[in-house]
């Protein structure tokens, strides 16, 4: 549970082997490439090459012509290509060629069974009228409209009995009637208007319906048949050629994929001379796997180095965790990734929101739901929450169990908690002498982890070899001893009845870490061997330090008096169900199990999602706000992308 080691790559070699060593880092899928003129050594002297992709133009071509022929073009790779790189254009012309006629032909022949469908569809409706459609459409004088309206609307053109059109209806279809109406030529704006306004869907009949609508209807559906199977000629065509050329066609696509990509990372090389410089970073593990990658070119080499020896670039950052903890690591992406220097929060996340989640979220039968649906959507869905919501669940298991609560049942474990615990409950969630408890631990849980994460900061600092950090700010060694001073300060006056509050405690322990986190500024300086010690004057840096003191101070009660919310919801939890069973018992009978079946599921999904927001709030803001800076860059090994919408 750490950073992954990383190793600084330095590829030397001629110009002509460029691509083919560009092609092997991709192949290899684990080298993170640099621009070469970040690189100290290299950033004078250098030119980078900037062509324009000849590649980029002949993938989309070749996955628009396999998206047409539907070709599926997977992911096959290129091995056993049989065609040069010289040949690739007119290969893809002749592909392109061959389909060109079929397809356009195709897309003609479904344009037309579209339109003979709708309209068989359309003059289906209209079938019983016997009147030939040639005939109608040749008036002079008359305007003629198919369509149909909706039955409300028809039924409101007796309001217009007096308006110049005659209307003929020919059924009704759900929420509609089929009609059709007539104006003299002279009133078909205004009549055409009347209609739109009562939503009159017009329909026209297509110029090759010729004699009545069943004769159109029998010529268009014998049209039709003859359409469908000049199509699936087509088809059978297409299919032929795409059967014939997929594997080439497949092993091409990638094989363009993965050369424009190369193409691309030419923008990271340098080029110095007859030479190039390829840089990067590849995790420590595969140090000796990559270096095999080159050892057949002769005039290649590949350096390995401590990323360390260059300190001006940012490392990249992966995060490696086990099985369990591997889920958390979404929130810290959330939050930033650390920086290479630093440890990987991870292990530290994962332990803390379990252990708060479950105590505020604390149901035995609930989070059994909760583990089995968590795990569902990990195993099933690949969602990083799901492994979070099954772990989470355990934890809501095990308090549910010291609480006492099964599906909000406070009495089905009684006898297990009498022979364990010689009592009903270990914890009364809901007699009042228990409250106190409850936000007190929550309050002392809370003092737990704000002290874990000043001991997280000052390791990192001593880490960084950062005494600044270590020793003088409210997350160092000052702020601690302070912060542990008024703790035990304040259960030894309020538990222990012990007063400790005389100058021999108050001075070393209170007013020194204060004076020291005032002061920081400079004697920061003076540790780093600054002669300016108050860049803003001496009074600048009293009145400044005075309020930051002032927020520092705040932030430590703030921050503690948080973590009351931890109790606060084991009693808003415990009151829900309470809610959910009294409206069971105001229900009765057969609705009584239906209500808290309900009332479980509200439960579960309203107050599961608030405290996982919640113990996530107290994550970012009490927890990382300590230690963690997010400064670090993501590990991205250069790959190929396949997909024909976003190829390149």
């Amino acid at each position: 549970m750490s950073i992954e080691k990383m190793s600084l790559v330095t590829i030397r070699g001629e110009g002509a082997q460029l691509d083919e060593v560009l092609l092997r880092c991709l192949d290899s899928g684990s080298f993170h490439p640099e621009t070469a003129g970040n690189f100290s050594e290299y950033s004078s002297g250098i030119s980078t090459m900037k062509e324009e992709n000849p590649y980029a133009g002949l993938a989309k071509r070749l996955g628009a012509i396999a998206k047409d022929a539907d070709i599926d073009l997977g992911n096959a790779g290129f091995d056993g290509l049989d065609l040069d790189n010289k040949d690739f254009g007119s290969y893809i012309d002749g592909l392109d060629a061959k389909l060109k006629k079929l397809l356009a032909k195709k897309r003609g022949s479904e344009q037309l069974i579209e339109s003979h469908s709708m309209a068989l569809q359309r003059l289906g409706h209209f079938t019983s009228m016997e009147l030939d459609l040639d005939s109608l459409f040749a008036c002079k004088y008359i305007k003629i409209r198919f369509g149909r309206l909706p039955n409300d609307s028809y039924q409101k053109l007796r309001s217009y009995s007096d308006r110049p059109f005659l209307i003929f209806s020919f059924g009704e279809d759900g929420s509609y009637n089929w009609c059709l109406y007539l104006c003299a030529s002279a009133d078909a704006q205004q009549i055409d208007g009347l209609f739109q306004s009562l939503y009159f869907e017009r329909i026209r009949v297509p110029d090759y319906a010729h004699g009545t609508p069943q004769e159109a209807l029998n010529f268009i559906e014998g049209d039709l048949k003859r359409e469908q199977a000049a199509l699936e000629e087509i088809k059978g065509k297409i299919a032929a050629i795409a059967t014939g050329e997929q594997t080439r066609v497949q092993k091409l696509y990638a094989k363009l994929c993965m050369l424009g990509k190369a193409f691309e990372l030419r923008d990271k090389a340098a080029f110095v001379k007859n030479g190039f410089v390829v840089l990067g970073y590849i995790p420590r593990k595969e140090e000796k796997r990559f270096s095999g990658i080159f050892a057949d070119m002769d005039k290649v080499t590949v350096a390995l180095k401590d990323p360390s020896e260059e300190p001006r670039l940012t490392v990249p950052v992966r995060l490696k965790n086990n099985w369990f903890v591997k889920p958390f690591e979404m929130f810290v992406d959330m939050y930033g990734l650390p920086s290479y220097q630093d440890m990987d929060p991870t292990p530290y996340v994962a332990a803390t929101y379990i252990l708060l989640f479950g105590i505020m979220f604390g149901d035995l039968g609930q989070g059994f739901v909760v583990t089995l649906l968590g795990a569902f959507l990990y195993k099933k869905k690949g969602m990083a929450l799901g492994g979070i919501m099954s772990r989470v669940g355990l934890s809501s298991m095990v308090f549910g169990f010291l609480y006492g609560s099964v599906f909000g049942f406070e009495t089905l474990l009684t006898p297990v908690h009498q022979v364990l615990f010689g009592r009903s409950h270990l914890i009364e969630v809901m007699e009042s002498s228990y409250t106190n408890f409850l936000l007190l631990a929550a309050v002392a849980v809370g003092a737990f982890v704000i002290i874990a994460s000043i001991g997280f900061n000052i390791i990192l600092g001593l880490r960084r070899r950062d005494w600044e950090r270590v020793l003088l700010s409210n997350n160092g060694l000052a702020g601690l001893v302070f912060y542990l001073a008024v703790l035990f300060a304040v259960v030894a006056t309020m538990v222990l009845q012990i007063n400790v509050l005389t100058p021999l405690y108050i001075v070393p322990f209170f007013v020194v870490p204060l004076l020291v986190m005032f002061a920081k500024e400079p004697l920061g300086k003076l540790i780093r061997g600054e002669r300016e010690l108050f860049h803003e004057g001496v009074g600048g840096f009293v009145v400044e330090s005075f309020f930051e003191m002032f927020e520092v101070l705040l932030s430590f009660v703030t921050n503690t008096m948080s973590f009351l919310r931890v109790g606060a919801f084991v009693l808003v939890h415990a009151g829900m169900m309470v809610v959910v069973f009294t409206l069971s018992g105001m229900v009765g009978g057969i609705g009584s199990p239906i209500v808290i079946v309900i009332g479980n599921i509200f439960v579960m999904g309203m107050e599961g999602l608030i405290v996982g927001i919640q113990v996530l709030r107290l994550e970012f803001y009490e927890i990382f706000s300590r230690f963690f800076n997010g400064e670090g860059s993501p590990f991205i090994p250069a790959e190929v992308d396949y997909s024909i919408q976003e190829t390149m």
